[in-house]
């Protein structure tokens, strides 16, 4: 069965948030030493090893997807979630500027639309259809 287009759309955009997540992780490597002089809520080491382990789980699903294997949508499904959640986590607890609070309603309508469309096309039962074991 071949793959289809929406799946095709989901597995390069998983890609992307894969090399999103491994640019993140080698800047914030090489730039270690300016991230620790900064004020931040948190440990540089928090965001580095975070966005490493987002590269590598994004890396692997995306693979999974175009590969149309079920373990590839079914981690989809969780991991994206997961990542959504952490991403609130974060927000909540090392956020402090009033910009990012305004902002919020925002983020939480795309967050909202993300899981929606991840979620729609994953579930949908064509698309369920074409996955294998």
């Amino acid at each position: 069965m071949p793959r289809p287009l929406s799946v095709t759309l989901l597995a390069l955009a998983v890609l992307c948030l894969a090399a999103f997540n491994l640019l993140g992780a080698v800047s914030g490597f090489q730039q270690y030493a300016f991230l620790r002089s900064l004020p931040l809520a948190v440990s540089p080491v928090y965001l580095i090893t975070s966005r490493a382990g987002w590269a590598v789980a994004f890396g692997a699903l995306a693979f999974g997807l175009w590969r149309l294997k079920q373990w590839g949508r079914v981690g989809t499904l969780a991991i994206f979630t997961l990542y959504v959640a952490q991403s609130w986590v974060d927000r909540w607890l090392f956020d402090r500027t009033d910009f990012a609070r305004a902002l919020a309603p925002y983020a939480l309508g795309i967050s909202l639309v993300a899981l929606a469309v991840v979620w729609g096309i994953l579930l949908h039962r064509k698309t369920r259809q074409s996955f294998s074991a």
